[in-house]
């Protein structure tokens, strides 16, 4: 159970002594809105946060930074002359500089940060282990390893999802599930569809999200076939655009905000998640699960471990491109209304407030 303590009876809890975190984060602050804003923002809330982004690519031979505030949150953009993972001595620098005599905390969501647990070698180290980045298509070198090497070294190992969870539960009880919330009041207040509707046919299915090795490109085609419209809302990553379908059914927006995704999501029928079966996806928690629940829409997706288990009473599973089209179309043409609204409480009830409070509970309880 996420946040349970499982010291022997007896033992006392001791807090882990620290004012400030210092997270160290693969996705940029203001990219596409996920698990490390969504978390990181709630905890400055509670003390103050630095979000240290991975390097950018910069023109000059330097090794410089760049920084920005968001109220009780900073980020720091690291910009070297080449694409670094790790920080460089002026991005450590800065980090120390921005914690003064503060007590902080060193919080990561790649190992590929940890030489900002090295620059704080007094500060606990949480790992708020979100994807199996190794399994990623152009992983660095190495992933594997340094994540063993983080995993061994941190006080709390956070855990994005049950594959995650079991993967690593032989590391013992530092190892909690906190499965991704949802901002429930965003994505169910939405009522008027977004103007990029206008004129499109139903039904329309919508995919909200990375578009990347992680999506299977024959089920979308199978779905395009269709006479339907498919909406795909999100940035292309890490592939080939000319492998996706190119048809006057298919839409593609690129990245939206965050703010639009509501109305992005009122104006669909069917809300979809074609992931492929592959080794990107065997440990992923779609976060985009219950953000569509709480939308109020029907859910189809291929058989996704962590979404099978977790939302297999409320989301449609088919695999097969041919079954997944057939699935959304009987899904479009009669919804079942009791379904979608249990979904919508079980969406209700994982809210990322909720979440972060019982992580906090064991940040102060370890």
């Amino acid at each position: 159970m996420a946040g349970h303590d499982k010291r022997r009876p007896g033992t006392k809890a001791k807090r882990m002594p620290f004012d400030c975190l210092v997270v160290g984060s693969h996705l940029r602050f203001d990219g596409v809105w996920q698990r490390p804003q969504q978390i990181a923002t709630r905890l400055a809330r509670r003390v103050p946060v630095l979000f240290v982004e991975e390097a950018f690519v910069a023109e000059r031979e330097s090794d410089a930074v760049a920084s920005s505030s968001y109220g009780a949150l900073d980020v720091l953009r690291p910009l070297r002359p080449a694409h670094a993972y790790e920080p460089g001595a002026a991005t450590l620098a800065a980090a120390r500089a921005w914690v003064g005599l503060r007590r902080p905390l060193v919080w990561l969501y790649t190992p590929l940060m940890s030489s900002l647990a090295d620059a704080f070698p007094d500060a606990s180290v949480v790992y708020d282990c979100m994807d199996e980045l190794a399994a990623f298509d152009f992983a660095p070198a190495g992933m594997r390893e340094r994540e063993r090497e983080l995993a061994k070294r941190a006080t709390l190992i956070f855990c994005g999802g049950s594959s995650l969870f079991e993967a690593r539960r032989a590391l013992g009880s530092k190892v909690r599930l906190f499965p991704s919330g949802v901002e429930f009041d965003h994505f169910a207040a939405a009522a008027q569809p977004h103007p990029l509707f206008a004129g499109l046919a139903a039904p329309v299915f919508g995919y909200v999200g990375v578009i990347d090795e992680r999506l299977d490109i024959a089920t979308v085609v199978a779905l395009a076939e269709r006479d339907a419209n498919v909406l795909l809302v999100g940035p292309v990553a890490k592939i080939d655009p000319a492998t996706l379908p190119r048809r006057s059914n298919v839409h593609f927006t690129g990245r939206m905000p965050y703010a639009d995704l509501p109305a992005l999501l009122a104006g669909i029928d069917v809300a979809i998640m074609p992931f492929a079966a592959n080794r990107a996806t065997q440990f992923i928690s779609p976060t985009k699960t219950p953000e569509y629940l709480a939308a109020r829409k029907p859910v189809v997706s291929t058989p996704v471990p962590d979404v099978v288990s977790a939302y297999g009473d409320v989301v449609t599973i088919a695999a097969g491109a041919r079954a997944f089209a057939d699935a959304c179309m009987a899904v479009a043409a009669t919804p079942d209304p009791e379904r979608i609204a249990r979904g919508v409480e079980r969406a209700r009830n994982a809210g990322w407030d909720g979440l972060v409070t019982r992580m906090w509970n064991d940040l102060e309880h370890e």
